[in-house]
């Protein structure tokens, strides 16, 4: 069990721990804990922890059990390194993960699943409860079904995709005018009754009007403790903080601001694994629609000229195009044609949110002395996107993430060709380059293998380049593909 919990940072000491932190009640469950007006102004005033302690106190009320979890910052790239994963998985290095930890039910055989994942009772929630990010562009919490493991030891293929669209800065229930250093809840759970229960709960805790639902749907989902049921991951996102002090200190503050509670009906006995509720399940949940009907299509001819300007200003070289494709599969049918990742075979679905669209290169090598240039329409900029980036991954068996440049830093970059067009903010330009190169938006890719220290290999030489348009503000999802201009990638090679 330790050494499950020390892959994602956390020592033997805090996993023993973290498994004995058990809040247990000794009433049954009832239709709902009795509420309490004003209890939710008290609550609120003392904070995460004050909101935690009433929701447990109103917990304790209904019949409810609660044991405490730990959230925890997950970085992709070491944990390959580090051995635990069989692969980096495509991380976006600029944009820190949370994770969670989760104790095991008494009596739950199967206590120990993939790295940082957990299964959930068929009556069970999953609550988080904490304080929201600092300004950014973009948060969102979300929780994965992975089905297959990420250790190293077992290896490929998984199936990682969302159970529902995130939980985003866009779309997050709030009583004020930002999303952002607020009170928040999320429930995820399968049962209807569970979820109408927790949902009082949280209610007594001051955070009635601040409660997300994560919909984990038994139409699609095997919820159980057993070994052939599903396994789930939480998933915390935070990208392009306003100050990255003040985002730091957030994080650094992390089992503080953001609380994550296994919380279930109270069973009689010491073997809580079967659940106490009658099967209620809740239906698949409602998506958020994609696309406008506005484009980015009629900026093609700037782009055009755009790469035309690029080509020009390196008569020295070999200019090859890069065309982006389709990247990850949609979650839905992902799952139901089994979209397995298996690199480098496959990408399948591999962990990506409804709340992106993503587009990437197909693996090529880059000789010595050759750069690239990505280019294309910045969607933040004509609206399509909350941000955007371009990050180059190595290795076609890994999809290890090197450098990734966000949107903030994109914006006016293509003025360095196109200064004299109109629209010429509405692009980007950026050089990545192993060598010196002389243009102004320039990121330089390392030589070096990053896990050397560990001595597990990364193939520097087999480069990818993947593209991210996250969270349409007018449709709070992922901009349709059909709108988009596609991002595009040139390779500068030596005559």
């Amino acid at each position: 069990m330790s050494r499950r919990l020390s892959i994602l940072g956390i020592t033997a000491t805090a996993a023993l721990l973290l498994l004995g932190m058990t809040a247990c009640t000794t009433a049954t469950p009832s239709a709902g804990p009795p509420s309490s007006a004003s209890s939710q102004g008290s609550s609120n005033e003392a904070g995460v922890d004050g909101q935690v302690a009433a929701f447990k106190t109103a917990a304790s009320a209904a019949g409810y059990v609660v044991q405490d979890g730990l959230p925890v910052k997950t970085n992709l790239n070491d944990l390959y390194c580090k051995g635990a994963m069989w692969a980096p998985l495509y991380p976006n290095p600029n944009s820190p993960y949370v994770s969670a930890m989760l104790p095991p039910v008494p009596g739950q055989a199967d206590s120990v699943a993939s790295n940082g994942s957990f299964r959930l009772r068929a009556d069970e929630a999953v609550v988080v409860i904490g304080a929201t990010p600092p300004p950014m562009a973009y948060f969102s919490f979300n929780f994965h079904m992975l089905r297959g493991s990420l250790s190293a030891e077992v290896g490929p293929p998984i199936l990682w995709i969302p159970v529902a669209d995130p939980v985003s800065s866009l779309s997050l229930k709030k009583t004020g005018s930002t999303p952002f250093n607020q009170p928040f809840a999320v429930v995820a759970t399968g049962n209807q009754q569970t979820l109408g229960n927790v949902h009082q709960m949280l209610s007594t805790a001051g955070l009635g009007s601040m409660t997300n639902d994560q919909v984990i749907s038994p139409s699609l989902f095997k919820l159980g403790l057993d070994k052939g049921s599903d396994e789930f991951i939480f998933a915390m996102r935070a990208a392009v903080p306003d100050n990255r002090d003040e985002f730091n200190s957030y994080m650094d503050a992390l089992r503080t601001n953001v609380r994550i509670l296994r919380v279930r009906p109270k069973s009689s006995g010491d073997d809580q694994v079967p659940p106490v509720l009658a099967a209620d399940p809740l239906p698949v949940p409602q998506q958020r629609v994609a696309g406008t009907g506005t484009s980015e299509l009629d900026l093609n001819p700037t782009l055009q000229v755009l790469r035309q300007r690029i080509v020009d200003k390196y008569p020295g070289y070999k200019t090859t195009d890069i065309r982006a494709g389709n990247w990850f599969d949609e979650p839905y049918p992902g799952l139901q044609n089994n979209m397995v990742t298996d690199l480098p075979k496959h990408d399948g679905v591999a962990g990506a949110t409804t709340d992106a669209a993503y587009l990437a290169s197909d693996n090529f090598t880059l000789p010595k002395g050759a750069f690239l240039v990505a280019y294309g329409a910045h969607h933040r900029a004509t609206g399509k996107a909350t941000y955007s980036s371009v990050s180059v991954y190595a290795d076609a068996n890994l999809g290890a993430g090197l450098v990734t440049v966000q949107s903030p830093d994109l914006q006016g970059s293509a003025r360095d060709y196109i200064n004299d067009q109109p629209n010429a903010d509405k692009f980007y330009s950026w050089t990545f380059t192993r060598s010196s190169n002389p243009a102004e938006h320039t990121t330089q890719l390392p030589t070096a293998n990053f896990c050397a220290d560990s001595g597990r290999p990364v193939d520097l030489n087999t480069l990818r380049v993947g593209y991210r348009a996250y969270a349409e503000p007018a449709t709070q999802t992922h901009p349709a593909k059909s709108e988009l201009l596609y991002d595009r990638l040139l390779m500068f090679t030596p005559k």
